[in-house]
């Protein structure tokens, strides 16, 4: 009951407070020499192809590898029909408004990716409740499948990995297979750099790191919401070489790479790593409500 009356008190503080940011002599108006605007960068991409058109082209200048991938629309929807996902769990769940298609094709589309067997060593991470790292145990007969996230006390628990994504707490050289969904744009401060660093150490050689969305765009952009992240009494730390956005989201941070920034922040701090981008072509055949435009597969070198 409780709960009931808090959370609309709460929704409506977030908006007024958001609407009015313009107002607020606390809230930065420019950033890194630029102003700082409102809206989401993806929203431009996704409603404009050539915007990927123009980055696919800026990646291949900065020699950084492109391939196009085609979703398996099929395969995706008897995927769906042999796995039983719970009704609910954080970040996505049966419910359409929690992007239950969008969570469920990034996890599908995984494991076109990494060859899963029962020898495979797996972990899912930045994963919160996410049941795939048990999807894939039950599929393939993976016995050493972990859950990594910040929720679960630090340290290597059973199946569960606790604190930040930089310390794994396996040993070198002994993971196969990583995923990310919908979790590496919200590493903040310079938590995304030690991530690949510590992927060069738990990696096998030829293992490989896949990050879905990878989220990419024409200018180096961290979005935060400034309301959120005022009444959660949150203050992330943004790049200064970062274009500064405000959004209505309800999330503490979110970064998009650049071209300049995914080679100086990730391929030049992390070098055993080779990176290939994958552009999907047909992630609206599935839903409409998909946004999965970029794929980023990193394999340690042998």
């Amino acid at each position: 009951m409780i709960r009931k009356i808090i959370k609309p008190v709460y929704h409506f503080s977030h908006d007024l407070l958001f609407q009015t940011s313009h107002l607020n002599p606390f809230w930065k108006k420019e950033h890194g020499g630029k102003p700082v605007i409102k809206g989401h960068i993806s929203a431009e991409h996704l409603a404009d192809t050539r915007l990927d058109d123009q980055l696919v082209d800026q990646l291949k200048v900065n020699d950084i590898k492109v391939k196009e991938y085609t979703i398996d629309v099929k395969g995706y929807h008897s995927y769906i029909k042999k796995v039983n996902y719970p009704e609910s769990y954080y970040g996505g769940g049966l419910d359409s408004e929690a992007n239950f298609t969008e969570k469920t094709l990034e996890h599908y589309v995984s494991t076109d990716f990494i060859s899963f067997d029962s020898h495979t060593v797996f972990i899912d991470v930045a994963a919160c409740t996410s049941p795939f790292y048990q999807i894939v145990r039950r599929l393939y007969g993976t016995s050493q499948t972990y859950q990594q996230d910040l929720i679960y006390p630090k340290g290597l628990h059973g199946d569960k990995i606790g604190g930040y994504a930089s310390e794994l707490f396996l040993p070198d050289e002994s993971v196969d297979g990583i995923t990310l969904h919908c979790s590496l744009e919200h590493f903040e401060g310079n938590s995304d750099t030690e991530f690949f660093q510590e992927l060069e150490r738990v990696l096998r050689p030829g293992g490989k790191a896949v990050i879905l969305p990878f989220y990419l765009a024409g200018e180096y952009t961290i979005h935060v919401d400034p309301a959120y992240n005022l009444l959660k009494w949150h203050r992330p730390k943004i790049d200064p070489k970062a274009r500064l956005r405000y959004c209505n989201w309800y999330q503490f941070f979110s970064r998009h790479y650049d071209p300049v920034a995914l080679k100086e922040r990730i391929i030049q701090k992390a070098p055993k790593l080779d990176l290939t981008v994958y552009r999907v072509t047909n992630f609206k055949e599935v839903d409409p409500s998909c946004y999965l435009r970029f794929i980023g597969v990193f394999e340690k070198r042998p």
